[in-house]
């Protein structure tokens, strides 16, 4: 109990296959390795990509690391679940085969598309770098109300390395007409086809509501299941794609590596947020010009009734005066139309991310300057008077 009456704003709300995860800020949390031999190893891996991502600018759709050291890692705190639990919550699931009956509900399609974009953004980073992530699943892309980022790079390594993570339905096995991608039976070499296999699952899980073949009893036996997709998926026997033609195009194309890389398909993906960004303004550029139809129209019938007022009651001002009356018709509208032009958001700026960074990294170097890894290192999280608190901040 020592260590919670030293640091009271520390609290356990993870435990992962590699690490233990503790809040340390209400935005910030860190991951503490696991004593095992392989999940030191792992983390050590994950240490790696890190350093690499800190010689480089942030990438918005990446879990942003603050500071990091030899005994944890300290990140943005993502507050709500995972995709995968995001996605299963609505789920209505046969209770003896497991396969999914019902989608109670589908994320919105403009969000959807930005969830994509996000993916490939993220992917094609990696990529700028030559990486790949190389455990691509829901599981590893967290949220924080609807914004959607990656994390997890203890399987991240250099495209070309040997690809030994990621289970079906987002990593498949080669079959015997893809010797040039490595030997039959195995994963082959991490790159653009596997992150792009990965993200068209990823794609079919977010846009159909659940994973490849999630809705189907492919066998009697539900624990032959596994063993059945995995077949199916190495000889390229994907589910039938009737959905939105656009999305379903990117999915097959992925799934068949169309693309030659991840940012080629990057580049598609963004064109899904520009059709609805170009489709909001269409629609608001003709909803602020009919608002400035009615509000000329209505100023113009208005000063022409009083114009008409005024003469009628014999109290002529003029021709002058029925001009100069008419012209603040006109000089209105022109001026209507200048502030309608003027009326646009701006992006977000992403040199903020930049930065916050100073004063996150100097809360976490003084963490550990106070010796918050070393008690946290020290056992595990029952051994050292933690109690497992979940998302104590998840967003609701």
């Amino acid at each position: 109990m020592a260590i919670q009456r030293r640091f009271p704003g520390v609290h356990w709300i993870w435990s992962g296959g590699i690490s233990f995860v503790y809040e340390v800020h209400p935005r910030i949390v860190v991951k503490i390795p696991k004593s095992g031999v392989f999940e030191r190893e792992q983390f050590n891996k994950e240490l790696e990509i890190y350093q690499i991502f800190s010689q480089n600018p942030p990438c918005p759709f990446i879990v942003q690391c603050f500071y990091f050291s030899n005994s944890g890692i300290f990140l943005e705190y993502m507050r709500d679940m995972s995709l995968s639990s995001r996605i299963q919550k609505n789920h209505i699931r046969d209770q003896q085969t497991m396969m999914v009956t019902t989608v109670k509900k589908f994320e919105p399609l403009s969000l959807r598309k930005e969830w994509m974009n996000d993916l490939a953004q993220a992917a094609a980073f990696l990529e700028s770098l030559n990486l790949a992530h190389g455990d691509l699943r829901p599981e590893n892309i967290l949220l924080d109300r609807n914004r959607l980022k990656l994390s997890d790079f203890d399987c991240t390594a250099k495209i070309g390395t040997i690809y030994e993570a990621c289970m079906a339905p987002y990593g498949r096995i080669l079959n015997s007409n893809e010797s040039d991608q490595g030997e039959c039976g195995t994963f082959g070499f991490l790159g653009p086809r596997t992150e792009l296999f990965a993200l068209g699952s990823l794609y079919y899980l977010i846009n159909y509501g659940f994973e490849v073949y999630g809705d189907r009893c492919l066998t009697e036996d539900p624990y032959e299941y596994g063993p059945r997709a995995v077949e199916l998926l190495q000889n390229m026997e994907f589910p039938k794609l009737d959905g939105d033609p656009l999305i379903d195009a990117i999915i097959d194309k992925c799934w068949h590596h169309k693309y030659v890389t991840v940012a080629q398909l990057a580049a598609h993906t963004k064109t899904l947020l520009n059709e609805r960004t170009d489709a909001m303004e269409r629609n608001e550029s003709i909803k602020e010009s009919s608002e400035v139809v009615t509000f000329v129209t209505t100023m113009f019938n208005e000063r022409w009734r009083m114009v008409m007022s005024r003469i009628i009651n014999g109290m002529c001002y003029g021709l002058g005066e029925l001009w100069r009356l008419l012209s603040l018709g006109f000089r209105s509208e022109a001026a209507i139309t200048e502030r309608a032009g003027c009326d646009h958001g701006n992006e977000m700026d992403q040199n903020y991310l930049g930065k916050e960074f100073s004063s996150e990294r100097k809360f976490c170097q003084d963490l550990e300057k106070q010796g918050l890894l070393r008690m946290l290192s020290s056992g595990e999280p029952e051994q050292i008077g933690f109690t497992f608190e979940w998302y104590r901040h998840s967003l609701r």
